[in-house]
């Protein structure tokens, strides 16, 4: 285990300058070449040089956004593809549907231009929703239109449904990805807060028109009251039949959040902002405590969302961390616990490679499981942060996030569209903890009503 002491200024996430697109887009290109061409590789399935890889597959296209979802019976796993924010759109998008035992695809559905900018949800009956984002990039700065699709799980379309009408010209990081109620009420963000009805039509809007596309995600707790906070929209908890707002609560100053919430202990919600600080929420709507990554003399932001233990022990990934972005376990209390350094990283490559944008995934047994933006899947002891193995991809893992099979396999993608089954010890997530991965389970509902 190791810790930081050297800080580092947070980094401006949004990109509003015209003169500077130039310069950054060239930039995103360095780092992606710079990340594929450091990362030792992973055999396929012919010539695995890794016990644990059960398989890879490879999609047509990039998979910078989203991570795995799978199906009821975890027979499928389904991931789309999609290319960063500064990098030009594909015309071969789709999403996947692979079977979980071979590494096959059972079908595909084609998008186009348009980029599954969102980790699929599953809904009660099967069927598969997601967020599909159509730049533009010669409008403004990449305006979009995001459509909310909703596909049956033999990959037919069953209906769509434009959640941002009215996009604004700008540049945004994060995803949109949907949470979905007991009840298939489907809510997702873009151009406002949407609440949609199973058959496709509109059940309620919020925060629409909105000051800038909304990139984040919200979570459904008890009373399946809905929970949501963006850059300039302060933690809200609406009612779930109308969308009016039950209570609302100010963070900090410029406390942007990219990073989907977690519900814990009561009730609590946990969220980590950009600016390095994470808090603690009741469910009636007070501040519970703060966690500044400064009091420890590390500066960072926060990309990655909370995993939270059965006893309320945080999990969290940073990123723009010098010399590496860490892990770190917080206690119930909000307290230091430990964190985890990642080593052996080559000094040739510059820090801002090394970030955690994946949420963790707690274990059955409580191993943690996570990746990295340098291309490493870590399994770690959650008694001290100690690495007990580590799988290398083919390239650097950004926002993809594992899912956890109740057979032990762990499945997750990077960013050249690599797909991988992974074994594990664990047999599946940690159903005692309050909120083991990112939203909350295997099918990405971002619900729990306990």
């Amino acid at each position: 285990m190791a810790t930081h002491h050297r800080a580092r200024a947070n980094s401006q996430i949004l990109i509003t300058e015209l003169p500077r697109l130039k310069q950054i887009r060239n930039l995103f290109c360095c780092v992606l070449f710079v990340m594929t061409a450091a990362c030792d590789k992973v055999n396929g399935p012919e010539e695995k040089s890794d016990k644990r890889l059960l398989w890879t597959f490879k999609a047509e296209e990039e998979s910078y956004y989203g991570s795995p979802a799978l199906s009821l019976d975890e027979k499928m796993v389904y991931f789309g593809t999609s290319s960063g924010i500064l990098a030009n759109p594909s015309s071969k998008n789709a999403l996947y549907a692979v079977a979980v035992s071979t590494g096959k695809v059972s079908w595909k559905f084609q998008l186009g231009s348009r980029e599954v900018r969102s980790t699929p949800a599953i809904c009660p009956d099967g069927s598969i929703v997601f967020v599909a984002s159509e730049r533009n990039l010669s409008a403004g700065q990449g305006s979009r239109h995001d459509i909310l699709y909703r596909l049956t799980e033999s990959g037919q379309l069953a209906w769509t449904f434009d959640i941002n009408p009215t996009p604004r010209g700008m540049i945004d990081v994060g995803q949109s990805a949907p949470a979905v109620s007991l009840d298939g009420t489907i809510y997702a963000a873009a151009g406002g807060l949407y609440a949609i009805n199973p058959d496709g039509t509109l059940k309620w809007a919020r925060f629409n028109p909105a000051v800038e596309d909304i990139r984040n995600t919200p979570v459904i707790g008890k009373d399946n009251i809905l929970y949501f906070v963006y850059h300039n929209i302060p933690l809200t908890a609406l009612d779930p039949t109308d969308g009016h707002t039950l209570w609302s609560r100010e963070l900090g100053v410029n406390d942007h959040v990219f990073a989907s919430p977690a519900i814990g202990t009561d009730g609590a919600i946990v969220i980590a902002t950009n600016p390095g600080v994470v808090y603690a929420v009741s469910a009636n709507g007070d501040i519970l405590w703060s966690f500044d990554t400064n009091s420890f003399g590390y500066s960072c932001t926060m990309r990655s969302s909370p995993a939270i233990d059965e006893d309320g022990t945080i999990y969290l990934g940073t990123n723009s961390g010098n010399p590496s972005s860490i892990f770190i376990a917080l206690n119930p209390d909000g307290s230091l616990k430990w964190t985890f350094e990642p080593s052996d990283l080559p000094s040739n490559v510059p820090s801002s490679h090394f970030d955690i944008y994946s949420s963790p995934a707690i274990g059955s047994d409580g191993t943690l499981y996570f990746g990295n933006e340098f291309g490493r899947v870590y399994a770690l002891d959650p008694k001290n942060g100690s690495i007990m193995w580590m799988v290398e991809s083919k390239s650097g893992i950004t926002w993809s996030s594992p899912a956890l099979s109740s057979m032990g396999t762990l499945f997750i993608n990077d960013l050249t569209g690599h797909f991988y089954a992974i074994e594990t010890a664990s047999m599946g997530l940690k159903t005692r903890a309050h909120w083991p991965k990112f939203r909350y389970n295997n099918q990405n509902t971002g619900m729990n009503i306990q």
